[in-house]
Protein backbone atom coordinates (compact mmCIF):
# COMPACT_ATOMS: atom_id res chain seq x y z
CA UNK A 1 0.00 0.00 0.00
CA UNK A 2 1.40 3.43 -0.89
CA UNK A 3 2.47 5.54 2.04
CA UNK A 4 1.58 8.88 0.46
CA UNK A 5 -1.90 9.09 -1.04
CA UNK A 6 -3.09 11.53 -3.72
CA UNK A 7 -6.45 13.08 -2.97
CA UNK A 8 -8.44 16.11 -4.07
CA UNK A 9 -6.99 18.19 -1.23
CA UNK A 10 -3.74 18.18 -3.20
CA UNK A 11 -5.39 19.39 -6.40
CA UNK A 12 -4.43 22.88 -7.57
CA UNK A 13 -7.15 22.79 -10.20
CA UNK A 14 -4.79 22.73 -13.19
CA UNK A 15 -4.94 19.35 -14.92
CA UNK A 16 -1.34 19.38 -16.18
CA UNK A 17 0.09 20.30 -12.79
CA UNK A 18 -2.15 17.88 -10.89
CA UNK A 19 -1.01 15.06 -13.20
CA UNK A 20 2.60 15.98 -12.53
CA UNK A 21 1.97 16.10 -8.78
CA UNK A 22 0.46 12.59 -9.01
CA UNK A 23 3.62 11.39 -10.73
CA UNK A 24 5.76 12.97 -7.99
CA UNK A 25 3.64 11.27 -5.30
CA UNK A 26 4.15 7.97 -7.13
CA UNK A 27 7.92 8.55 -7.23
CA UNK A 28 7.94 9.29 -3.49
CA UNK A 29 6.07 6.02 -2.85
CA UNK A 30 8.48 4.08 -5.03
CA UNK A 31 11.36 5.68 -3.12
CA UNK A 32 9.86 4.54 0.16
CA UNK A 33 9.51 0.99 -1.16
CA UNK A 34 13.13 0.99 -2.34
CA UNK A 35 14.27 2.15 1.09
CA UNK A 36 12.16 -0.50 2.82
CA UNK A 37 13.59 -3.15 0.50
CA UNK A 38 17.11 -1.75 0.94
CA UNK A 39 17.40 -1.61 -2.84
CA UNK A 40 20.19 0.94 -3.16
CA UNK A 41 20.46 0.66 -6.93
CA UNK A 42 16.75 1.35 -7.38
CA UNK A 43 16.89 4.13 -4.81
CA UNK A 44 19.68 5.86 -6.74
CA UNK A 45 17.65 5.56 -9.95
CA UNK A 46 14.55 6.95 -8.25
CA UNK A 47 16.39 9.91 -6.76
CA UNK A 48 17.73 10.66 -10.24
CA UNK A 49 14.23 10.39 -11.69
CA UNK A 50 12.81 12.59 -8.92
CA UNK A 51 15.46 15.23 -9.61
CA UNK A 52 14.85 15.21 -13.37
CA UNK A 53 11.08 15.11 -13.11
CA UNK A 54 11.11 17.79 -10.42
CA UNK A 55 12.95 20.15 -12.75
CA UNK A 56 10.42 19.48 -15.52
CA UNK A 57 7.53 19.99 -13.13
CA UNK A 58 8.97 23.17 -11.66
CA UNK A 59 9.43 24.63 -15.13
CA UNK A 60 5.75 23.90 -15.83
CA UNK A 61 4.62 25.55 -12.60
CA UNK A 62 6.81 28.57 -13.20
CA UNK A 63 5.42 28.96 -16.72
CA UNK A 64 1.87 28.99 -15.33
CA UNK A 65 2.90 31.52 -12.68
CA UNK A 66 4.49 33.81 -15.28
CA UNK A 67 1.52 33.49 -17.63
CA UNK A 68 -0.87 34.46 -14.83
CA UNK A 69 1.26 37.22 -13.30
CA UNK A 70 1.64 35.49 -9.94
CA UNK A 71 3.36 38.04 -7.67
CA UNK A 72 5.10 35.39 -5.54
CA UNK A 73 6.96 33.74 -8.42
CA UNK A 74 10.48 34.65 -7.27
CA UNK A 75 10.01 33.16 -3.81
CA UNK A 76 8.41 30.08 -5.34
CA UNK A 77 11.32 29.67 -7.76
CA UNK A 78 13.72 29.99 -4.82
CA UNK A 79 11.94 27.13 -3.03
CA UNK A 80 12.19 25.01 -6.17
CA UNK A 81 15.92 25.75 -6.40
CA UNK A 82 16.41 24.74 -2.73
CA UNK A 83 14.58 21.46 -3.36
CA UNK A 84 16.74 20.77 -6.42
CA UNK A 85 19.93 21.48 -4.46
CA UNK A 86 18.85 19.19 -1.60
CA UNK A 87 17.94 16.33 -3.94
CA UNK A 88 21.24 16.78 -5.79
CA UNK A 89 23.07 16.64 -2.45
CA UNK A 90 21.20 13.46 -1.48
CA UNK A 91 22.22 11.91 -4.79
CA UNK A 92 25.88 12.77 -4.30
CA UNK A 93 25.86 11.31 -0.78
CA UNK A 94 23.59 8.35 -1.48
CA UNK A 95 26.33 5.72 -1.42
CA UNK A 96 27.54 6.85 1.98
CA UNK A 97 24.13 7.82 3.38
CA UNK A 98 23.59 5.88 6.58
CA UNK A 99 19.99 6.93 7.20
CA UNK A 100 18.12 6.43 3.93
CA UNK A 101 14.87 7.19 5.69
CA UNK A 102 16.06 10.80 5.80
CA UNK A 103 15.79 10.88 2.00
CA UNK A 104 12.21 9.66 2.10
CA UNK A 105 11.17 11.93 4.96
CA UNK A 106 12.51 14.96 3.11
CA UNK A 107 10.89 14.06 -0.21
CA UNK A 108 7.48 13.18 1.18
CA UNK A 109 7.17 16.00 3.71
CA UNK A 110 8.52 18.63 1.31
CA UNK A 111 6.17 17.59 -1.48
CA UNK A 112 3.04 17.52 0.69
CA UNK A 113 3.84 20.81 2.43
CA UNK A 114 4.83 22.52 -0.81
CA UNK A 115 1.63 21.54 -2.59
CA UNK A 116 -0.66 22.32 0.35
CA UNK A 117 0.93 25.66 1.21
CA UNK A 118 2.90 27.15 -1.66
CA UNK A 119 1.20 25.69 -4.72
CA UNK A 120 -2.24 26.52 -3.35
CA UNK A 121 -1.20 30.21 -3.31
CA UNK A 122 -0.63 30.37 -7.05
CA UNK A 123 -3.68 28.17 -7.65
CA UNK A 124 -5.83 30.67 -5.76
CA UNK A 125 -4.26 33.51 -7.69
CA UNK A 126 -4.92 31.83 -11.04
CA UNK A 127 -8.50 31.11 -10.06
CA UNK A 128 -8.98 34.78 -9.11
CA UNK A 129 -9.53 34.03 -5.44
CA UNK A 130 -6.48 36.01 -4.33
CA UNK A 131 -4.49 38.91 -5.75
Amino acid sequence: MPLMQWDTNLSVGVEEIDAQHKTLVDLVNQTYEAIQGQDHALLAELVDRMAAYGRTHFATEERYMRDHGFPGIEEHKFQHAKFNATVDDFRRKLDSQTNLTQVFVFLSSWLAAHIMNEDMRYAAHMAGREN
